[in-house]
């Protein structure tokens, strides 16, 4: 079984949506355009823990990521429809959405931010 931030990265290069720049797992490099010319998306691991137990042994593995959008300065999409359309997109590939944080300021790049969180059990 692929790690949560693999999983979740493989999931959206397979989309491959338009609005996306940059997909990075962890933190965006030092390298990277900090400018706020592209939207990144960084993927973290939230959770990764043996769940559900049952005659003192874990059926399931919990599993979650937090997913931070941050949108380019001159952004054009659409970006509640966009959100919308990557939960759903989440959702229909077995996770589920369990926290949508409010958009805010990068006080460092200026540009708008949006996290989810998004989990899922895998059955052992």
């Amino acid at each position: 079984m692929q790690l949560p931030v693999i999983q979740a990265e493989n999931l959206l290069k397979t989309v491959n949506y338009d609005w996306i720049d940059n997909i990075y797992r962890g933190s965006i490099p030092k390298s990277a355009d900090n400018a706020g010319t592209t939207t990144d998306v960084v993927i973290t691991e939230s959770e990764n823990a043996p769940n559900n137990y049952a005659n003192s042994q874990f059926k399931h593995w919990a599993l979650g990521v937090e997913v931070q959008i941050f949108y380019k300065k001159a952004n054009q999409t659409d970006i509640l429809s966009a959100e919308i359309e990557l939960a759903k997109m989440f959702i229909a590939n077995g996770w589920r959405v369990e926290q949508s944080k409010n958009h805010t300021k990068d006080p460092d790049t200026g540009q708008v931010t949006k996290v989810f969180y998004f989990a899922k059990i895998e059955i052992i």
